[in-house]
């Protein structure tokens, strides 16, 4: 890693720069499996700024963002899912990123505020086409099942994933 890398959470400030990494990720591991248009539309909704604006404000979601250099590169949402002590985080980083262990660092930090929150384990699920989130999975949970999911209209498969916070 030849730059300096920074995690802290998430301010108004940083939603353009939040969608800009969403839109470079989501069309990196998405069009080939969704469809842009498909992919466009998620984007549209899931990462609209009042959303963003709301997810910033809540203090049971963290949002944060990984800098390097000062540059926003990456982004996590994490929170309490189920009362029972679930947890599950959002995790994306800028393809230009990917392999520099920023997601690693996104995670260590997800699983502090998790821990703040009373979770004591992270579900998550990772569509089983997305070859660099299910890397990314592999190495740091553990897979627990399979399931199929509608995504844009389509049913596609997806892995189950694990880890004890």
């Amino acid at each position: 890693m030849s730059f300096q890398t920074a995690i802290r959470p998430a301010e108004s400030v940083d939603i353009a720069d939040i969608r800009r990494v969403a839109r470079a990720a989501w069309h990196a591991v998405y069009d080939d499996i969704l469809g842009a248009e498909t992919v466009n539309d998620h984007l549209r909704e899931g990462y609209a700024p009042p959303v963003l604006e709301r997810m910033i404000e809540l203090d049971e979601v963290g949002l944060f963002v990984s800098t390097a250099d000062d540059d926003v590169v990456a982004y996590m949402s994490c929170g309490m899912t189920d009362a029972t002590g679930f947890g599950d985080l959002d995790l994306y980083v800028h393809p230009d990123y990917w392999g520099e262990g920023i997601g690693t660092e996104l995670l260590r930090r997800g699983e502090a505020h998790l821990r703040d929150l009373s979770v004591r384990k992270i579900r998550d699920e990772v569509l089983a086409e997305n070859e660099v989130g299910n890397g990314f999975y592999r190495a740091h949970f553990q897979k627990v099942g399979e399931r199929t999911a509608e995504f844009g209209g389509q049913e596609h498969p997806v892995n189950v994933y694990e880890r004890t916070v």
